[in-house]
């Protein structure tokens, strides 16, 4: 899981109030955030901070019973980052500028909430017990609306005045092999789109729409695959691998340079034109491959033992490695940013 995002402060306090203690003078020079999931059930998820060329910078924020229970996303708006604590069944939210500190707790009463994105001062949440997509009003932070979706939304992209939602799971729990896409305006359903079964992961590339999945067979095999969506013609190109129970694909999807990539447990894999993945010239060469993330410079490479301490690394696009940090457990999204 990830959503990276750039973003911009100057300098860091714990969410106490307290300094973090680390004095360099290069603190806040091309700095990143590190969402560490934790454990089900052992409220252990963690918000860790880094400079990717000076691992002596690296921090962590807050984390333990204060953050919560499975820390599932990250989302920077204006200057407010929002952390989505799913079993928690809240939206932690950070303040960033000259410092960053803890501003307020969002309560999603048994919720179960995904993923967030913004638009203005509107927030668009995907909540597994609701099926559905929660509206908040990001001034008073409070939800405003309700839409319906059928089965558990996932990622959420934003495009003008559309939403689109991959929509892994019905509400039994079985396979779903939707996207839908919700006018802003109206609050509807105007397209549903058929893809691969068991959508995730969602990228945005001029007009096309790409959406990774992974489900499972009869037997528990696991079968991944790629889709595409034209949203100018609403056309849909797919294709599925069948993989095995040692499957080396994971979800995550990342855009470097002009070039789309889908990760792996050792790295990524580059998309080519027919939607397959170029395994043969994985970049990163890591193990346990988690989560990933970019941006102009680096990439970041989560990887997890599922057991605390666990590590980043983060390479250069062609995938030299250039610093690898110890954090909390099962690092799982990113948001990244420069000056």
């Amino acid at each position: 899981m990830k959503k990276t995002t750039l973003i911009l402060f100057s300098s860091m306090i714990l969410w106490n109030g307290c300094t973090t203690g680390n004095n360099d003078e290069n603190l806040n020079i091309g700095k990143a955030f590190i969402l560490c999931e934790g454990n089900f059930g052992s409220s252990n998820a963690a918000l860790w901070s880094i400079s990717p060329e000076d691992s002596t910078t690296e921090t962590q924020i807050i984390g333990g019973q204060s953050l919560g229970d499975v820390a599932q996303s990250l989302t920077l708006v204006y200057d407010k980052l929002y952390v989505v604590v799913n079993n928690s069944h809240k939206i932690e939210v950070f303040s960033l500028g000259n410092d960053i500190s803890h501003e307020e707790t969002i309560v999603i009463s048994n919720g179960a909430p995904r993923y967030f994105v913004a638009k203005g001062d509107t927030g668009y949440v995907s909540c597994w017990n609701l099926s559905a997509i929660l509206i908040l009003d990001l001034i008073t932070s409070t939800v405003i609306d309700t839409i319906p979706v059928s089965g558990m939304p996932e990622y959420l992209v934003l495009n003008e005045s559309s939403l689109y939602v991959s929509i892994p799971l019905n509400s039994d729990w079985s396979s779903s092999n939707f996207v839908v896409e919700i006018s802003t305006s109206t609050k509807e359903i105007i397209h549903t789109y058929e893809v691969v079964s068991g959508p995730s992961d969602m990228e945005l590339i001029g007009s096309n729409l790409f959406i990774s999945s992974t489900y499972y067979g009869d037997d528990w095999s696991i079968y991944t695959g790629l889709s595409k969506i034209n949203l100018s013609t609403g056309t849909v190109m797919s294709t599925t691998y069948n993989d095995d129970s040692n499957s080396i694909i994971k979800n995550d999807l990342v855009k470097v340079g002009e070039a789309l990539y889908r990760s792996t447990t050792t790295g990524l894999a580059r998309v080519n034109d027919d939607l397959s993945l170029d395994l043969n010239n994985i970049i990163g060469g890591q193990t346990n491959v988690y989560s990933v993330g970019a941006d102009e410079n680096y990439l970041y490479f989560g990887s997890t033992d599922y057991v605390a301490p666990d590590t980043v690394y983060v390479t250069n696009h062609s995938g030299a490695s250039i610093n690898n940090f110890i954090v909390g457990a099962i690092p799982g999204d990113f948001a990244i940013y420069t000056e």
